[in-house]
């Protein structure tokens, strides 16, 4: 409940023009991560009513058998101060735990690019990863993909 309250207090802020950043939310079904909830900042101000704007963004992903840390470029277009259709273009690191899908190994790093594609209120996404850290040697590359709601 204490982060419904933060979430809808600064986007209760955003609509009233004061931000010029925008936050980044959703829920997805990842692999090899399961089930995760994104979380970010872009630099995409929501001050405007209609238009379309390219940033800087940064999200974290925490999930129930990995974690993604994101830092890239957000282009979207906004009408009615929110994100209608987004495009996410990230270098990303990836650590698993708690038996990820697919196979692969807990405490295992990879390190990649990923793709996100929003239209409210669906998203996709699509990464390859090396693997950087960990004792795995089956897994040298790895793709992941995903598909939830969220902005």
């Amino acid at each position: 409940m204490k982060m419904l309250t933060v979430v809808l207090s600064i986007y209760a802020t955003a609509f009233a023009g004061l931000l010029s950043w925008s936050p980044t939310v959703s829920v997805q079904v990842t692999s090899p991560q399961r089930y995760n909830l994104s979380l970010g900042v872009s630099g995409v101000d929501w001050g405007g009513i209609f238009g379309s704007e390219s940033s800087f963004l940064i999200r974290v992903e925490p999930g129930i058998s990995g974690g993604k840390f994101h830092a890239g470029a957000r282009s979207s277009f906004s009408f009615a101060f929110v994100p209608v259709v987004s495009v996410d273009m990230t270098g990303a690191i990836m650590y698993t735990w708690n038996d990820p899908w697919n196979g692969i190994p807990d405490d295992q790093t990879y390190a990649g690019m990923e793709m996100r594609w929003g239209a409210l209120p669906w998203v996709i996404s699509a990464g390859y990863y090396k693997h950087v850290a960990g004792w795995d040697t089956e897994h040298e590359w790895v793709t992941s993909f995903g598909a939830g709601f969220g902005f």
